[in-house]
């Protein structure tokens, strides 16, 4: 139902002042108590994105996170009315405003898309599973990939190392997270840019990984047979254990 015209003139106002704490006169609230509704939302709204960037909170400290809050808080103008989606909309704020290159901390945005995608990954809707059997021949028959997942490019290694560290080892690196099937629980993994670059192949072509050697090897430029069916079997063997790879395609 359409809000009169007053009184969504009322939330605005109230709206703006909880963000930018500016005094301004609003109808209808009391006068000196306004500030406690400012104080309420932004403590919504720090606990919110504590829950979400622990790792962030813990490498900034307290005093340089809660600046990044504020700075949201009073200018990012979130669009969701959803709060467990305004960590997405924290992290792509910082995004646009460089925040990371800013404040010296290069890290900053990969970390923070990092932690939100755990999130995204954990809340996704539930994406169909295709039809498999658990056995079979991983060079001959169309591998069933886990639907549940996404694949990231970071330039900074925040998922390997602690962030002081990462600072140093700037360069490219993939991961992949996924929701496991029997848990729920969101886990990654790290991929080095050949096995990205498979693991792609094999969703996107949906063939059996015999018709994918000849580009592998190309791409690779492992000549030797028997070491690149090695190297598969391993790789392809260890997705199956994360259950990132279900089993077999039927038909």
């Amino acid at each position: 139902m359409k809000l009169h015209e007053d009184t969504a003139r009322i939330q605005d106002l109230l709206g703006e002042y909880c963000r930018t704490g500016e005094d301004t006169e609003i109808p209808g609230v009391t006068p000196g108590r306004v500030h406690h509704y400012r104080r309420l939302v932004y403590n919504v709204v720090r606990d919110t994105m504590d829950s979400a960037y622990p790792i962030t909170l813990a490498a900034l400290g307290e005093e340089h996170w809660d600046l990044l809050v504020q700075d949201f808080f009073s200018s990012g103008i979130p669009q969701t009315p959803q709060i467990w989606k305004l960590p997405f909309e924290f992290y792509r704020y910082h995004a646009s405003q460089e925040t990371g290159s800013r404040i010296r901390k290069p890290y900053l945005e990969d970390l923070l898309y990092f932690e939100w995608l755990e999130i995204e990954v954990h809340t996704m809707p539930d994406r169909p599973y295709p039809d498999f059997r658990k056995h079979g021949n991983i060079f001959n028959d169309r591998l069933a990939i886990n639907p549940e997942y996404e694949i990231i490019r970071l330039e900074y290694p925040v998922h390997l190392h602690a962030v002081k560290e990462a600072t140093d080892l700037k360069g490219d690196y993939f991961v992949l997270i996924f929701r496991s099937p029997e848990t729920g629980y969101v886990q990654f993994l790290n991929l080095s840019v050949l096995n990205t670059y498979i693991f792609t192949r094999l969703v996107e072509d949906g063939v059996p990984l015999n018709e994918l050697k000849g580009d592998i090897a190309s791409v690779s430029g492992i000549e030797s047979g028997k070491y690149l069916d090695d190297a598969l079997e391993k790789f392809i063997g260890d997705l199956m254990k994360k259950k990132l790879i279900l089993g077999f395609l039927k038909n």
